[in-house]
């Protein structure tokens, strides 16, 4: 099996269970949800960084395999630091390590692919099945040491740097000939309907992965919920996306799934488990639907892979990065729950540009 499909699943596995642990670890050093919210979202800043930088280093040296390999240099480090870490400064630090290993890993790993021409399916399998058993496992997981936990995840990473070095060369392209014209990038940004897509997408699953584990530990329930919500969360997301194509058109439908986004707004009133598991199951569908979206739009806009890829991934962590900090303040100001207010904002982000789109569809069938 190709490197890469092994490398993919390895950092989608570490990104569904380091989050969890990570809310959890700082809660249990009495961090505030606020600066819990704080941390997720500065670091998550850091990951656009990573992946502007990732673009940015590939696209010149046309040596995707040593920015893979640093990139889990890098969340190696990060992980070591955390056990470590018993203050706000300190984990703050940590974590923005972990993310900037991400964010330079997915653009280059995607380059990489593509470079190759390799299976778009997978690749897909390998990020998703690695997401989803990862989901599985994170109640499992949490029942250990989080510190032992963080080391076990350094020492994955650094595995994972040495199988990067010793990736089959991908040279189907001359580096630094999509570098493009000056003006290429604002138009690529201007190009705003996939972006918006995906600080949506990125809104509502940061919502549930930061506060939810926040609220079973507030409500002193099992700890099972938090695999519960996120496993059947990115179950029906990876359904969704990868059953988009054969699914009928009123579901393929943004404003419709936009709407799934809604069900976030009631998701800590229950602790039924068949109604918990329902509105996770809608939140994966209103995500699952508008990621496709956004994919769909960034292939077939022409320009620079590696450009696109690294815009696809930085409007990601935006919504990470702006989502948990504001649904935290909201929280404070005026006793918005945390989640209600990520699901807002993922439906509002969502439903001009799905708006946009069915009034267009519209205008050209008269």
């Amino acid at each position: 099996m190709e490197t890469a499909y092994i490398l993919s699943f390895t950092a989608s596995f570490l990104q569904a269970v380091f989050m969890p642990v990570l809310v959890l670890y700082a809660y249990n050093t009495s961090l505030s949800e606020f600066q819990i919210s704080v941390i997720t979202g500065f670091a998550s800043l850091v990951y656009i960084v990573g992946a502007l930088f990732s673009s940015n280093i590939h696209l010149r040296t046309g040596n995707p395999r040593a920015v893979i390999a640093a990139s889990f240099a890098v969340m190696a480090m990060g992980f070591a630091a955390l056990p470590f870490s018993y203050d706000f400064a300190g984990i703050l630090e940590s974590t923005s390590l972990v993310l900037l290993g991400f964010g330079v890993f997915w653009p280059a790993v995607e380059a990489y692919l593509s470079r190759k021409e390799s299976s778009v399916s997978k690749f897909s399998f390998s990020w998703s099945s690695g997401s989803l058993i990862g989901a599985l496992l994170t109640s499992t997981l949490l029942r250990l040491n989080p510190q032992i936990l963080f080391a076990a995840y350094s020492l994955l990473s650094v595995l994972q740097a040495l199988q990067g070095l010793k990736m089959s060369s991908a040279s189907s392209r001359r580096a630094g000939t999509d570098l493009g014209s000056p003006g290429s990038v604002k138009d690529l940004l201007l190009y705003w309907t996939p972006w918006a897509y995906c600080i949506a997408y990125s809104a509502s699953a940061s919502g549930v992965l930061t506060f939810y584990p926040l609220f079973v530990a507030d409500k002193n329930i099992s700890r099972d919920y938090i695999s519960l919500v996120n496993f059947t969360m990115l179950l029906s997301r990876t359904l969704t996306f990868f059953l988009f194509e054969r699914l009928p058109a009123h579901l393929k439908n943004t404003l419709l799934a936009s709407l799934g986004f809604a069900a976030g707004l009631a998701l800590t009133s229950t602790t039924s488990v068949p109604v918990v598991v329902l509105i996770a199951g809608v939140i994966g569908y209103g995500q699952g639907v508008v990621y496709a979206r956004a994919l769909q739009l960034v292939f077939n806009k022409s320009g620079s892979t590696e450009k696109m890829t690294s815009l696809f991934e930085s409007f990601i962590g935006l919504g990470y990065a702006v989502a948990p900090p504001l649904s935290s303040l909201a929280n404070m100001a005026v006793g918005f729950e945390p989640i209600a207010f990520a699901s807002t904002l993922a439906l509002i982000f969502s439903l001009f540009p799905s708006l946009n789109s069915n009034l267009e569809e519209k205008v050209a069938g008269q």
